[in-house]
């Protein structure tokens, strides 16, 4: 389509596969390309964070280059470039690579039959990171795909099939994919043209024509808020910034990936600079390689490393490559440029800019212009003096400079995970040493820092000091960190690393450089601090029974969802059309987190156009509480007399667009009074008495007489922080009002007790508020109760405007209103006697449940610290306290997670004390055959939202017929060679001092607890015309495989083909009264349901001789009825035990704190499994979600407000796939059907979490290998998360250890 620019109105098109769309002026400067796409019906590309930071958004851009004419093609974040940057530009989305009806894409098959999607809200993000590599390198390996996946997340499958689907596209693949292609639509070819030469042809006039017409981009243009422009030269920079007014607030366009970090703004003049050919030069010249303005950071590190080959001079540049690799992550990267980077470090110098170190280090230049077209060259350090918003001052090049051939460069980023993160600490170090004399220092050296203070660059005083002295001399290398520590002086921000860890940091680094450059001067122990980690390629391996007799019950087929989640077709709540007159809703929130709330005034907001309403507590109904049968206790929807927590909903703004709603939301104006300091740990909590109604004891024995029998007390505690869920789909609801009462569409585990809720809140009642869910983007416990925040107060609002209310939350707001993973404390103590037997156990297990204690784990805690041990005398104590902090929730295995690892680090702790190995001890202590299990019948209460008064038919303990862990260790043993692993461990630790090992064997029971009651109905329904099959259940899809496994079940059972069967969307009316999806109950129980009813089907049906199809239609003319119903009765489904056994091996980097998984094996007990492929990916999604929780992942809060600063990908460390086991080996237990478990099966979607703890076993090892080296040795307390900083302090690394002897 051609489009003229003769009007205003009409502003540029963008190219979106293959077909123009306009960019009229009512999209704004800040209109990101994600929102244009979705406006247009494009929505396969998905939105989590807007920060860059997961990848959901991924797009492939081909973007021209003023420097060589032609265009590059890569991926971007959707979510970060504005949409009018993007004119001209071509944008290829997941729905242009392939769907159901034209065939999939080699990309989108092979994450498809590698099982690398569970809950596929981050699946569309994924395929295009991998097409835009494909796209942008000719040909590629193994290690590119994992480079360029940094920044891509997944909460579900643990990285692995992913990462083997996209290492298995060859580029043969690829090629043939693109000829398959019809040249003249560009879509998959249907045989209509009547030659490809022809239409080739055909397109490449038309692509002459439109070249010929095209119009000249408006160079300046008026929106509504602000002005955008887009100068073609210099000269015409220059003239537009000479323009200005005096105070005129204006910004720079280029990738617009600052917003993932600051949010500047808003500003009334926006410069595009794309358009000025000269900016993307580089230029080589005889002493350096210049980059101009518009060149991207990809492109930066691409042309570096190129000229390494070709010029003299740039030996050091793999040093740059290797730390800006690093930097944010590949589609950041690639939208991003070098000068926008400097520019975020300018305007905020607390910005460790790895970009902005490197060059500090090689001595580069910038050069600036002024408006008059002066230009000035600087230093780095010079350009943190600038002013570059008050003189107008724009950054033009830079120039990175040769440096001799004996110059020693080094650069180091330690960072909280593997990829994608701001470092704690960077450093560039570059040197002159005489190696013929003792590595004297021959000119004054650059020793320079980021993550230090905002003033900090360098430091000077130590440069001075070393010039001319030898970095062999020891007592040189004691007086820099003497000096190192008068002159670094970290400042102390609540999101920072500690103060402490960064100036050991600074002298650590150092220290390395020196190891670096004095090479075998060192002796042999002490080298291996010379080089950071490396991350060996990722492989692993899957071992499971394939059940061939049964088909399609236990075939390792992907999950029958996958085809349309991996092309961006599948439906979620987010992506439901707009109805006509739709409002969005956003939440406004307490800024204060314990203080009285005196007035809530929403005038102003409601005055900006666009605004339309304030719903708060005064426009309710029914009642402020959005528990029913999940909780006796309340839970205030809006906070009315007190603010709780900072984030605590007070109302909700009502508006016609999300800008408008932004605005709105930050209008209303909220006054607080009596403001006190918010309790936000554990610890200050007990400073306090315990709330009531605490949970009870379980007491077995007498503990003091098992006490008085002990020849050894031990006494400890441990202590464990929170975890975000992070579902990729963040809490959403759309409601409208119907002529029946209200149709709701929630992301809810539970539609039930969302449809309660809203019926209570409301005042409707239950039969008039129906609510529907397909699938969940992920949910994790999250979206139990606490989704009931969102979907009663869209419920409400809809019933108040009568009008469509949809409500999403920004990833921000889902961090800050709705609760996370609870943090425990631990305190025990154990006695045992001189051959290491468990007398008694005394345990005090205190969860931190949030503002108000309704869903609390502890008393799952307790049944499951008991887990594979016997002893006895037991009394364990589950607590809860409260803290000003959102109302904690559950979170994927609550409280049994923390029952079975707070046992072994108990258990760990018992061993060390005795000096004995600490798998001999577990072993010495397992529970014996036919022992039994208590059963906390507050848990079974709990799950199962029964009243207290029917705990009396629940049962009081579950047997465990037969421990399986022996035998499972003594395979174990061959399998992970663990014997060999072990003593190769011991001699690493022995010869190196700088870097150690550790190994852990961690045994695990999981009593899984099934309630007497638990209906999750089932409705199975054959069509007559063909035969095929439509199922409804009351469970939730949520990505653990429930559809898939219910397929195979029903398959099975009635004797058809899978794809004869599909899913219709579940609700409160097909599914009734159902129970959550949660407690690894609902796949169990749709599982059986639907068996259930299928067998009453057949047996109506009687196949026997006819095909099913012929079958269906003779029991349909006889009057029978051949659809069915089920609701699992009482006891349908009883306990049993779930065993696993897991291996890790770590090595950590004790100068830094980071560390590699370099191994895990995992052993888990799927009984038959109905579905390997399904259970596996269980297995190593949960794995990973467990080590992300004990080590990366840390809650940081302001003290004085009780803000959660670790609301987004920023300062939220989760795993990335260059964080999990580097070698990652998954075997089922072979040949162990379950006699009591559905179809013989156990459950797998939980168990596993708990094995992750086998990663802190094995970091303690390596840790106290190096405490040994310090001198010090014994038990040592040791909380998570294990991050880097804390990790590092553990190793006890004093600067005077930092020797070359």
């Amino acid at each position: 389509m051609s489009c003229k620019h003769d009007k205003m109105s009409s502003t540029g098109t963008i190219t979106i596969n293959g077909k123009e769309f306009e960019v009229g002026s009512e999209v704004s400067a800040t209109s990101r390309l994600v929102n244009f796409l979705h406006d247009n019906q494009l929505q396969g590309t998905h939105i989590t964070c807007y920060q860059g930071g997961c990848g959901a958004c991924t797009v492939v851009a081909s973007v021209p280059d003023g420097d060589t004419g032609t265009k590059r093609t890569y991926s971007i974040n959707s979510c970060l470039v504005p949409t009018r940057a993007c004119v001209g530009w071509e944008i290829t989305t997941v729905e242009d690579l392939g769907n159901k009806y034209d065939g999939y894409h080699p990309i989108q098959q092979a994450l498809t039959e590698h099982s690398g999607t569970q809950c596929g809200y981050c699946s569309p993000g994924m395929v295009m990171n991998m097409y835009g590599l494909t796209q942008e390198n000719p040909s590629w390996g193994p290690e590119d795909v994992e480079k360029s996946l940094d920044g891509n997340m997944c909460r579900c499958t643990g990285y692995r099939p992913i990462l083997a689907a996209f290492k298995s596209v060859a580029v043969q693949d690829i090629e043939d994919a693109e000829k398959a292609k019809c040249p003249s639509t560009g879509k998959a070819c249907k045989g209509c043209c009547k030659s490809k030469k022809a239409a080739a042809a055909a397109k490449e006039e038309g692509m002459k024509e439109e070249e010929e017409s095209k119009q000249v981009v408006p160079r300046s243009i008026q929106l509504k808020d602000s002005n955008w422009h887009q100068p073609s030269s210099l000269q015409e920079l220059y003239d537009l910034l000479s323009g200005f007014p005096d105070g005129t607030n204006h910004t720079f366009v280029s990738g617009n990936t600052g917003q993932a970090i600051y949010s500047d703004g808003p500003f009334t003049e926006y410069i595009n600079t794309r358009h000025i050919a000269q900016l993307s030069n580089v230029t080589p010249t005889a002493g350096s390689i210049v980059f101009g303005a518009n060149v991207s950071i990809s492109r930066v590190i691409s042309e570096l490393d190129s000229v390494t080959a070709t010029l003299s001079g740039f030996t050091y540049v793999p040093e740059l490559v290797d730390m800006w690799t690093r930097l944010g992550n590949t589609p950041i990267r690639n939208l991003g440029s070098w000068v926008g980077n400097l520019a975020m470090k300018v305007a905020h110098p607390e910005f460790p800019s790895d970009l902005f170190v490197g060059l500090v280090g090689v001595g580069a230049t910038v050069t600036t212009a002024t408006p008059d077209g002066t230009t000035t060259q600087h230093t780095m350090e010079e350009l943190l003096g600038l002013d570059l918003v008050g003189e107008r001052r724009f950054i033009i090049d830079l120039g990175i400079p040769t440096l001799p051939d004996d110059a020693v460069f080094k650069t180091y980023k330690v960072m909280p995970r593997t990829t994608n993160s701001k470092a704690d600490v960077n450093a560039a170090f570059k040197f002159r040493v005489d190696t013929t004399n003792a590595y004297t220092v021959l000119d004054p050296p650059v020793m320079a820092y980021g993550g230090i203070n905002p003033s900090f660059v360098r430091a000077t005083a130590t440069e001075t000091y070393l010039t001319g002295k030898s970095l062999q001399d020891e007592a040189v290398l004691q007086a820099a960190y003497t000096s190192l520590a008068s002159e670094v002086v970290p400042d102390a921000q609540y999101q920072d690393a500690s103060p402490e860890y960064r100036l050991a940091l600074a002298q650590n680094l150092f220290y390395r450089a020196v190891l670096s450059i004095v090479g075998t001067a060192a002796s042999p122990p002490v080298t291996s601090g010379a080089e950071p980690l490396q991350r060996p390629l990722s492989s692993g391996q899957q071992t499971y029974d394939n059940n061939t007799e049964q088909y399609p019950l236990g075939a390792a087929i992907p999950k029958i969802e996958a085809p349309i989640q991996v092309s961006g077709e599948a439906e979620y709540i987010t992506k439901i059309p707009s109805r006509p007159g739709e409002l969005v809703g956003m939440f406004v929130t307490a800024t204060q987190g314990n203080a009285a709330i005196v007035s809530i005034d929403p005038s102003p907001a409601l005055a900006i156009p666009g605004v339309v309403d304030f719903v708060s507590a005064g426009d309710i109904p029914g009642e402020n509480d959005i528990m029913d049968m999940a909780d006796p206790g309340t839970q205030l929807l809006f906070a009315t007399d007190r603010a709780m927590y900072h984030g605590q909903p007070l109302g909700l703004i009502l508006a016609t667009n999300r800008g408008a709603a932004y605005a709105g939301k930050a209008a209303v104006q909220v006054t607080y009074g009596d403001i006190q300091t918010p309790v936000l740990t554990i610890d200050q909590a007990l400073q306090n008495p315990l709330p009531p109604g605490q949970p009870d004891s379980l007491v077995l024995g007498d503990i003091q007489a098992g006490f008085a029998a002990s020849t050894h007390i031990i006494e400890g505690a441990m202590r464990r922080d929170g975890q975000y869920h992070f579902h990729m789909e963040t809490q959403t609801t759309l409601a409208y009002p119907t002529d029946t009462g209200l149709d709701v569409f929630s992301s809810t585990q539970w539609l039930s007790e969302t449809q309660r809720s809203i019926s209570k809140v409301t005042g409707l009642k239950s039969s008039e508020v129906n609510v529907s869910c397909k699938r969940l983007g992920g949910a994790f416990g999250a979206k139990i109760d606490q989704c009931n925040i969102v979907s009663a107060a869209t419920a409400l609002a809809a019933l108040k405007t009568r009008r469509p209310v949809r409500v999403q939350l920004d990833l921000s707001e889902n961090m800050t209103i709705i609760g996370w993973r609870e943090p425990y404390l631990n305190t025990y103590k154990i006695g045992v006697d001189d051959a290491g037997i468990l007398q008694a156990v005394q345990s005090t297990l205190i969860a931190d449940s949030g503002y108000v204690g309704v869903d609390v784990s502890s008393p799952a805690a307790a049944i499951f610290l008991m887990g594979c041990y016997k002893c006895p005398n037991w009394e364990i104590t589950p607590q809860y306290i409260l803290t000003n902090t959102a109302c904690n929730t559950w979170t994927r295995t609550p409280g049994m997670l923390e029952g079975v690892t707070f046992m072994e680090d108990m258990m760990d702790h018992v061993a060390i004390q005795l000096g004995m190995d600490p798998l001999e001890l577990r072993q010495k202590n397992f529970i014996p055959d036919g022992a039994t299990r208590m059963i906390s019948k507050d848990i079974i209460r709990i799950k199962s939202r029964c009243r207290a008064s029917d705990v009396k038919f629940l049962p009081d303990e579950v047997t465990i017929p037969r421990n399986l862990l022996p035998d499972m260790i003594t395979h174990f043993f061959t399998t992970a060679d663990v014997e060999q692993r072990k003593a190769a461990v011991t001699q690493f630790n022995q010869e190196n001092k700088w870097k150690k090992r550790g190994m852990s064997v961690m045994p695990m029971l999981f009593p899984y607890l099934v309630p007497s009651i638990y209906p999750l109905p089932v409705l199975v329904s054959v069509n007559v015309g063909d035969g095929t099959i439509t199922i409804t259940h009351g469970g939730a899809e949520c990505g653990q495989g429930l559809n898939t496994k219910v397929a195979q079940v029903a398959a099975y059972e009635l004797g058809v083909a899978l794809d004869t069967i599909t899913f219709a969307t579940n609700n409160t009316h097909n599914s009734a009264n159902n129970q959550t999806t949660g407690g690894s109950l609902g796949s169990a129980f749709c599982c059986h349901n639907v068996s259930e009813a299928c067998k009453l089907i057949k047996a109506r049906v009687n196949p026997d001789n006819l095909d099913w199809k012929t079958a269906v239609q003779t029991a349909y003319s006889n009057g029978v009825d051949v659809s069915q119903r089920y609701v699992n009765g009482v006891d349908e489904l009883v306990s049993y035990p779930v065993y696993g056994v897991g291996c890790s091996e770590v090595e950590l980097d004790i100068l830094t704190g980071q560390f590699i998984v370099q191994r895990t094996d995992l052993l888990e007990d799927a009984g038959r499994s109905m579905s390997p492929l399904v259970d596996v990916g269980q297995v190593e999604g949960g794995f990973v979600m467990g080590q992300g929780l004990f080590t990366s992942e840390h809650p940081i809060y302001d003290p004085t407000t009780g803000q959660r600063l670790s609301d987004g990908t920023w300062l939220y460390k989760h795993p990335y796939a260059k964080d999990i086991p580097v070698d990652f080996r998954v075997e089922l237990l072979h040949d162990t059907p379950n006699p009591t478990g559905v179809l013989n099966s156990k459950i797998s979607q939980e168990p596993p979490v708990c094995l992750s703890f086998s990663v802190v076993m094995a970091l303690r090892q390596a840790v106290t290998s190096a405490r040994q080296d310090a001198g010090t040795t014994g038990w040592f307390q040791m909380d998570t998360p294990l991050t880097t900083d804390r990790l590092q302090r553990l190793c006890l690394v004093d600067p005077s250890r930092l020797t070359l002897a």
